[in-house]
């Protein structure tokens, strides 16, 4: 967890906009300029901390009905942050699912980007959801690939461009389960974005659970998928989960 200096909170008027509360997001409505800023968002004892780099930024209440407490932090030094404005809220989401419909961060996605416009092509005479979900599971697997390079150079701020994957058609792990997050929920399919590691892999890793129907959520990866299908092996579109350990979801 970051380190946060203990001082009096500085009030500041509207810092949090929660008029899409119900729908599982908040919007930080200011940044302070020249300022680094962070926000961080805790629900019992389980916190997410988000890099602020704009007025308007959506983050998402991804950890269901509750009481959350929404925290803006003001970099100090030597990764030190202060308190600048704090809110407790009450969340009611009419469908515990509703924040894995949005664009929020890590993932971003526009109704009228190409990968929406993708997946809605990939999915248009699908009936299921389960088919669609491997439509667009597919097409990543079989087109994109792992990009070797760009993990060496990424620093721990970074945040996917699902546009950018898409047109390059490739990534490390954390862009392909961006897109595929972001194609789904563009076509009205809750989908998780999940951190931490697989059983098989070293290093940390990134994949989605999806919604399906009479089914609940499933574990789907991609990523790891494109790589296995590449060199030969056969891949499954479900996977077991307890071959992975989740540390944060999105």
């Amino acid at each position: 967890m970051l380190p946060i200096l203990n001082k009096p909170l500085a009030s500041q008027a509207d810092v949090f906009d929660l008029s899409d509360a119900e729908l599982g997001i908040v919007k930080v409505n200011q940044a302070l300029k020249d300022k680094k800023i962070k926000v961080m968002i805790q629900k019992n004892n389980v916190s997410y901390f988000y890099d602020v780099n704009n007025v308007g930024q959506t983050l998402p209440l991804q950890m269901g009905s509750g009481t959350y407490k929404l925290t803006l932090l003001e970099y100090i030094d030597s990764n030190k942050y202060m308190p600048k404005d704090s809110k407790d809220i009450e969340v009611k989401l009419a469908d515990e699912k509703l924040p894995f419909l949005q664009s929020a961060s890590p993932i971003y996605w526009d109704k009228n980007g190409e990968a929406a416009k993708m997946a809605a092509k990939l999915s248009e005479n699908l009936s299921t959801d389960e088919q669609k979900a491997y439509a667009i599971y597919d097409y990543i697997v079989k087109n994109f690939e792992y990009d070797k390079d760009k993990v060496k150079s990424l620093n721990s701020n970074y945040i996917p461009s699902v546009e950018e994957t898409l047109s390059t058609k490739k990534g490390i792990c954390f862009d392909y389960a961006a897109l595929y997050a972001a194609m789904l929920r563009s076509i009205n399919i809750p989908a998780k974005l999940v951190k931490g590691y697989k059983n098989d892999v070293s290093e940390y890793h990134a994949w989605n659970e999806v919604y399906l129907q009479n089914q609940g959520w499933i574990t789907v990866d991609a990523c790891y998928d494109s790589i296995m299908s590449k060199s030969g092996k056969a891949v499954s579109f479900k996977k077991n989960a307890n071959e992975f350990k989740k540390e944060k979801e999105y």
